[in-house]
């Protein structure tokens, strides 16, 4: 591995922020912080969908989504989803190798920088690579694949914890959330944690090297932890089945796409 010293800036990733236009004070914020990095950024017009009737909100599957959870995404998680999958398409279209993504509310570590230069020159057997900033979310454990920096590890979660407010994402990566996205039925940072549905390599470094900024509060809102069940006739009828059937294949999944990758992990470390 090189002296990530040496690291020139042209060798380190895009990174993109998704900021809703009127929130000035969350631009100015995450502006100052990233003006005092060496790293080059551009901001990415959120998706708004305020006033935008469910029926019409685009890339929603509201079928699946209706069978599987009993109630509607919030408007606000699919312009969240739409947001993100608008920084894929500036990838594809501008042919992004490798790009950071940030949502406007994090706070991020002086060794940031650091961090992103000893990913871009580990070993490339990634994806995606998750910075997940609480705490408590390693208290379940990781697998630490290899030493970053002095402080931090590229690592693998037995969990699938939300939060997409930033990460270290491959073209790769970009093209198949993409295709997918093209009809949401869970949020994106939920998306982020299915990788034996996606096939994408997904880790996280350890600990992180930014986290949300809970101070500024979430544009999202708290909706999207009521788990009223708003569906009527047969849906609602078969409901307990197909809800069921959704968290037995979930659970599963996140304990398969763990241990599948243990051998591949041991390789990298």
């Amino acid at each position: 591995m090189r002296d990530i010293n040496v690291i020139k800036r042209h060798e380190l990733p895009s990174v993109f922020i998704i900021n809703m236009p009127s929130d000035i004070k969350r631009r100015e914020a995450i502006d100052k912080q990233l003006s005092q990095t060496g790293l080059g950024y551009e901001f990415v017009a959120g998706v708004d969908m305020r006033g935008v009737a469910i029926e019409d909100v685009p890339n929603y599957d509201r079928i699946r989504r209706l069978r599987n959870f009993g109630r509607d995404l919030q408007l606000a998680e699919l312009g969240c989803s739409l947001s993100h999958r608008k920084v894929f398409k500036k990838m594809m279209d501008e042919g992004i190798k490798y790009a950071v993504v940030l949502e406007d509310d994090v706070v991020i570590n002086p060794e940031f920088e650091d961090v992103l230069a000893a990913l871009m020159q580990c070993c490339e057997d990634w994806d995606l690579v998750r910075f997940l900033g609480s705490e408590k979310i390693y208290r379940r454990g990781c697998r630490k694949i290899t030493r970053l920096t002095d402080n931090y590890w590229l690592a693998r979660l037995p969990t699938a914890p939300g939060g997409a407010h930033g990460y270290l994402i491959s073209l790769k990566a970009a093209r198949r959330y993409y295709d997918l996205m093209e009809a949401n039925w869970i949020p994106y940072d939920t998306l982020q944690g299915r990788g034996w549905e996606t096939g994408v390599r997904a880790l996280t470094t350890y600990p992180a090297p930014l986290y949300p900024d809970v101070a500024q509060g979430t544009t999202i809102g708290d909706k999207r932890f009521d788990k009223t069940v708003t569906v009527t006739g047969l849906t609602k009828m078969l409901f307990p089945i197909t809800r069921a059937w959704y968290k037995i294949t979930d659970s599963m999944g996140k304990k398969f796409d763990y241990w599948v990758n243990w051998l591949t992990d041991k390789r990298i470390g």
